[in-house]
C-alpha cells in the first residue's frame, strides 16, 4: 500500500480542516504547469539521498530499494504542489522528506494520518562585530540588505543579541549569516518561537508582578520536659524568696504602740 504525501509551496491555512481543500484547489490550478523553483530544489535534495528509479541508479536486482512508488518522480511535481507516493510508510524516508521540506519552507500534508507539517521558521541574531571593521562602510551596506534606515541599522549594531531578520526558512537564514559575516558581523541562527510561546511571553511581560507571599514565621522550639520542670522549680523558688523578703520587711517596718 502506497503512502501519499502532498508537498505545498505557498503557506497553507492555519486551520487544519481547511488544508485538504486548499491543497486540492492548488493541485487543480497547477495542473500541467512546470514545477516551481522551490519544488525543483526539493526534488534535487531528496533524490540526491534516495535516487529515482528512472535515473538508472538501481539494478534490476535492487530496484525494490527505490522508495518512490511513482516514477519518474519529477512528473509528480506540478506548479506549486507535489504529490509524492512512497512504496510504503518508510519512517527513514518520511523523516528525511519532512526535514528537507522544512528547510526549504515547504508544507507537507500527510493524507493518511491527517497531519500537517508546517515549516519551521528561523531568525538571524547578531552576536558580535568583528575587529578592525569600518563601521561606516558596514552601515552603508546593511541599510539595503536589511531594508532599514541608517539610524535603525546603527541601533541594531548597538543592541546586544539584536534580531536582524525573522520568519526565514533555514536556507535563507544560512545565506544571510554568510553575507553578514562578509560584512564584518558574526551572527547565529535561532529557531523562531511559536506564536503561542510569543503570546505567552508577551502576556507574562505585561502582567503585573504578583506580590510576594509573607515569609513563614519561624516556629518556637518546643522545650523539653526537663527544661519545663526546671523552669517551674525556679519560678517557685523565686516566689518563695520574694514572699519571705516581704514578710521580713513588714516586721522590720511595723509600727509599735507607745507605752
Amino acid at each position: 500500500m502506497t503512502y501519499i504525501l502532498k508537498v505545498v509551496v505557498p503557506p497553507v491555512p492555519s486551520d487544519n480542516l481547511s488544508v485538504r481543500g486548499f491543497a486540492n484547489t492548488l493541485a487543480h490550478t497547477s495542473m500541467d504547469l512546470p514545477p516551481s523553483a522551490s519544488l525543483l530544489q526539493f526534488y534535487e535534495a531528496i533524490t540526491a539521498r534516495y535516487p529515482c528509479a528512472s535515473s538508472g541508479a538501481y539494478s534490476s536486482a535492487s530496484a525494490a530499494a527505490c522508495p518512490w512508488a511513482d516514477t519518474p518522480l519529477i512528473d509528480c511535481l506540478t506548479g506549486d504542489i507535489g504529490v509524492i507516493s512512497l512504496s510504503y510508510k518508510n519512517i527513514e524516508v518520511l523523516s528525511f522528506v519532512l526535514r528537507r521540506a522544512g528547510a526549504l519552507s515547504l508544507t507537507v500534508i500527510d493524507t493518511q494520518a491527517g497531519l500537517v507539517y508546517r515549516p519551521a521558521r528561523f531568525r538571524v541574531v547578531l552576536t558580535s562585530i568583528q575587529k578592525n571593521v569600518n563601521t561606516t562602510a558596514m552601515l552603508g551596506k546593511l541599510v539595503p540588505l536589511l531594508k532599514c534606515t541608517p539610524e535603525q541599522a546603527a541601533a541594531l549594531l548597538a543592541t546586544p543579541n539584536a534580531v536582524l531578520r525573522s520568519r526565514l526558512d533555514h536556507v535563507t537564514a544560512q545565506r544571510l549569516i554568510a553575507t553578514m559575516h562578509l560584512l564584518g558581523c558574526n551572527c547565529k541562527v535561532e529557531k523562531e518561537p511559536s506564536r503561542s510561546a510569543q503570546k505567552a511571553a508577551a502576556k507574562a511581560a505585561a502582567a503585573p508582578s504578583a506580590p510576594r507571599p509573607p515569609a513563614p514565621r519561624a516556629r518556637a522550639p518546643i522545650p523539653s520536659p526537663f527544661a519545663m520542670a526546671y523552669k517551674g522549680m525556679l519560678n517557685r523558688a523565686v516566689y518563695f524568696v520574694q514572699a519571705l523578703l516581704e514578710r521580713v520587711w513588714e516586721r522590720m517596718t511595723a509600727t509599735r504602740p507607745y507605752s
